[in-house]
């Protein structure tokens, strides 16, 4: 990492880490959700942001407790690229996806071969490894299917359009709606 991570509680034990994609701040978060004795998170990036995360769930003081569940907007390597590398050093880790996207994340080999396709000898300078998902342990959701993390829930609401299998999460306790890429996404200078 070559500059501090942007890390920070943004309301009612939700934490926004900046996954600083690529050293762009604000293209990529994670969001970290406190659920009782453990964390959660919305978003994971791809494996070469996980030292951001890992920064910043030591800035946000969580990094000692246990992380249990994952929750995906959509299975582009940017938003859950990392998702089977934290299901290995997370051994209870439950993963929360689109049922489009879960077979992909459990078998990632077609969804390597179209990201090959499009970014060629880059997919290991932009992505990093990619890991596959334990079948056990990921768990297809489908349009308005509740995901009970104790002492909050987050509802899956089906929004394709920026990818056929996109859902946004909206969390019981704040309101908050984890939207993903669900409008689009905007990239710098544009």
């Amino acid at each position: 990492m070559s500059a501090p991570v942007d890390a920070r509680w943004i309301g009612d034990d939700i934490g926004m880490i900046d996954l600083d994609f690529r050293g762009v701040p604000r293209v990529i978060a994670a969001y970290v959700l406190r659920t009782g004795d453990s964390i959660a998170l919305v978003e994971c990036g791809a494996t070469r942001s996980l030292p951001y995360l890992d920064a910043g769930l030591a800035a946000l003081g969580v990094a000692d407790l246990p992380l249990t569940n994952l929750l995906v907007t959509h299975i582009h390597l940017d938003h859950a690229g990392a998702a089977g590398v934290l299901q290995q050093r997370h051994a209870d880790l439950q993963l929360w996806v689109h049922q489009i996207g879960a077979k992909h994340m459990v078998d990632p080999s077609g969804l390597l071969r179209s990201a090959t396709r499009i970014y060629g000898d880059m997919m290991d300078t932009l992505w990093g490894e990619i890991v596959p998902c334990p079948e056990e342990r990921t768990h297809a959701v489908d349009d308005e299917q509740v995901v009970d993390l104790g002492d909050r829930t987050l509802t899956a609401y089906y929004t394709p359009g920026h990818a056929s299998h996109h859902i946004a999460w909206l969390d019981s306790r704040s309101g908050s709606l984890f939207t993903g890429d669900v409008a689009g996404v905007q990239m710098p200078p544009a």
